[in-house]
């Protein structure tokens, strides 16, 4: 039995295991599915057949001063991890796991059983005022992936096609780093029909939620009499709740389909620089327009990366 648990921070560590979930099916395995929040919520309903369990995980809180509400954490992130690693063995006991996929949940790794880590971030680019701690967090990191059988990124092996940098190629990590390619949940060659109108600018939002909110009133102020059809897709499948106000669609969650070939058929995106938004884009061979999420300097870093299309 295989038991894949996404991170609960945002949507894109658990968007990013669909092809993973939908390889092991074809491979005959049994899978079962551990998230909270919006990732269970979105991943009941890609796989609504397979069994899901409840695996809680600590979410961080973004508030100012950053520093200040990073430092507040650290303590919080350290328990999260041992409680998930105690939580891992007994799900194992209980449910015969032998194989454990996790997407940056660091606390997810056992002797009991087969288990491989998802991550990008081998060596998190801190900003310039705290490049003083960049090495000690990136030997810190280090310390807690080797705990795994094995390490996947979801990125290209030759740094000059890399997707994510400086992010997976900083440096070197003495332990088994496998690059597997980029993944994403959509495709670049079949498209179905949207049941919606294709708009001019399609804004796929992500992040915190009173971000969220902050980015979307800022971004419909600059394209009010600009576009003549603006579409808004949250990223909140828990929720239900549609908007509409003028030429402009708000909706909360859209199927991997839909917002598959919405994606390919809007003539502008704007979308924020998450590593998974990235490898969406790059799936299908779209360009966007990237804008970070406050405070959160993986992608301020990938936004800068990305701004000349590198």
């Amino acid at each position: 039995m295989t038991l894949i648990a996404p991170l609960d921070w945002g949507l894109g560590h658990a968007t990013r295991c669909v092809p993973i979930i939908n390889e092991c099916l074809a491979k005959g395995e049994k899978v079962v599915i551990a998230a909270d929040g919006a990732a269970a919520a979105f991943l009941k309903q890609e796989f609504p057949n397979l069994t899901h369990i409840r695996l809680k995980g600590w979410r961080m809180r973004y508030f100012w001063p950053l520093p200040l509400a990073l430092a507040l954490q650290v303590p919080f992130f350290g328990v999260s991890i041992l409680l998930e690693h105690w939580r891992l063995q007994q799900i194992i006991k209980r449910m015969g796991v032998s194989r454990v996929i996790s997407d940056n949940r660091y606390g997810l790794w056992s002797r009991k059983a087969d288990c491989t880590i998802i991550t990008h971030q081998l060596y998190i680019q801190l900003p310039q005022w705290l490049k003083l701690f960049e090495k000690p967090l990136h030997a810190f990191t280090a310390r807690l992936l080797r705990r795994f059988a094995h390490i996947c990124v979801p990125d290209y092996a030759d740094a000059q096609k890399s997707l994510s940098g400086a992010l997976s190629h900083g440096g070197a990590i003495d332990a088994a780093v496998e690059y597997i390619g980029p993944l994403s949940r959509f495709t670049a060659d079949t498209m179905d029909e949207p049941s919606l109108p294709v708009p001019q600018v399609l804004v796929v939002l992500s992040g915190p939620g009173r971000q969220k909110k902050m980015f979307t009133k800022r971004i419909l102020r600059r394209l009010n009499g600009v576009a003549k059809r603006i579409l808004v897709v949250g990223a909140e499948p828990n929720l239900k709740y549609q908007i509409t106000n003028g030429n402009t669609l708000v909706i909360n969650h859209l199927s991997t389909q839909e917002l598959n070939s919405l994606l390919k058929l809007a003539p502008h995106v704007i979308a924020r620089s998450g590593y998974t938004t990235i490898m969406d884009l790059h799936r299908i061979g779209r360009r966007a327009i990237l804008f970070p999420t406050k405070g959160q300097w993986e992608q301020e870093y990938l936004a800068k990366r990305w701004r000349n299309g590198q």
